[in-house]
């Protein structure tokens, strides 16, 4: 049986014919629910729960890119805080110096201008030794906390540059992992993607494959069941002859390969030929294809031939609702006549050609 793609016209051919022959339906589930179609529920909701969990998974990870920035804007803002309080202690610290120099000052000068009169020379040379000195200690004062200062913000910039460091150490690692991960994650469900595409190919191709022959054993049934209103025209009470009974009618006029060719027929017919004046009977071959192709026509030519070897007139036809131009072409060579859509091609050829 040759197979091609099933059509519009064939659907229709199809719900009519079911609904015709009710009992045909079961025997059509049974071809057409195979195993691996039933299977494809299953292969479906596995893929929705692995997307599932994958977006539970591109969640959490959010949520904790989003815990990991407010950390680090934490941290930041905590090492702000610690650097206005060191500078504001600072500033503190040297406004009370500064208050106490001056009263101390304040001080000693009104002692120095009690006393002017008497020690006017010393009080002059202790008041230069003790603005040097003054000096010299508001001096080392302010290089020892420019110093401290420096040292605190050098520790503070190492600190936080560390701490920037290991972060971005940690949100690399982190990154990578995601992105290996997501990698994994695309490989793994374009793996299954293209296992599920071809699943589906091999079911689409089983499915088309299975249709040709449906489509090809429901023509067969219907010019069984029509063999009478098909060839009724051309043959006078055709009958159909039920391959088992060629057994016993060809037995010593063929050999069992021979028979079993004939045999293997989809439908043979026999009756006389209605416009002839012969009394023999005419025997049909007939192969059944929804698309006639040349191996239907050299089959049925074949089997006419074996037929004809056993003594009988034989013709073959090839039936079918479409036929290619290879068909065509060799049906004229092999005087074959062709039935499509209850017309016979050939037929007067055919017959002329036996008949001699």
């Amino acid at each position: 049986m040759s197979s091609v793609a099933f059509t519009i016209e064939d659907l229709k051919d199809l719900t009519r014919i079911l609904l015709e022959r009710p009992e045909w339906l079961s025997e059509l589930r049974r071809i057409l629910l195979t195993d691996e179609l039933l299977t494809l529920p299953a292969l479906v909701r596995e893929l929705v729960e692995f997307q599932r969990r994958a977006d539970e998974r591109f969640v959490e990870l959010a949520q904790a890119i989003e815990q990991l920035a407010m950390r680090l804007e934490e941290s930041q803002r905590r090492a702000d805080e610690r650097s206005a309080e060191f500078q504001r202690q600072a500033e503190e610290r040297f406004a009370e110096f500064q208050r106490q120099a001056e009263e101390r000052f304040a001080e000693f000068q009104r002692q120095v201008e009690e006393r002017f009169a008497e020690f006017q020379r010393q009080a002059e040379e202790r008041f230069a030794e003790f603005q040097r000195q003054a000096e010299e200690r508001f001096a080392e004062f302010q290089r020892q906390a420019e110093e401290r200062f420096a040292e605190f913000q050098r520790q503070a910039e190492e600190r936080f540059a560390e701490f920037q460091r290991q972060a971005e150490e940690r949100f690399a690692e982190f990154q990578r992992q995601i992105d290996e991960r997501f990698a994994e994650f695309q490989r793994r469900t374009d793996e299954r993607f293209a296992e599920l595409a071809q699943a589906i190919n091999r079911l689409a191709t089983t499915f088309e494959q299975e249709m040709a022959e449906v489509r090809g054993k429901l023509l067969e049934i219907d010019y069984r069941n029509k063999f009478g209103a098909i060839f009724g025209g051309r043959l006078r009470k055709p009958q159909l002859v039920d391959p088992a009974d060629l057994w016993d009618m060809f037995s010593g006029r063929l050999d069992e390969s021979e028979i079993r060719k004939v045999a293997a027929a989809d439908l043979i017919v026999r009756g006389r030929p209605a416009l002839s004046r012969e009394d023999g009977e005419l025997w049909l071959v007939i192969e059944v294809s929804s698309v006639i192709d040349r191996n239907d026509v050299a089959r049925a030519a074949e089997r006419a031939a074996l037929l004809r070897k056993a003594g009988l007139l034989a013709m073959p036809v090839a039936a079918g609702r479409r036929l290619t131009q290879g068909a065509s072409v060799l049906a004229n060579e092999l005087r074959v006549v062709l039935a499509k859509n209850g017309s016979l091609a050939g037929w007067d050829e055919a017959l002329s050609q036996v008949l001699a």
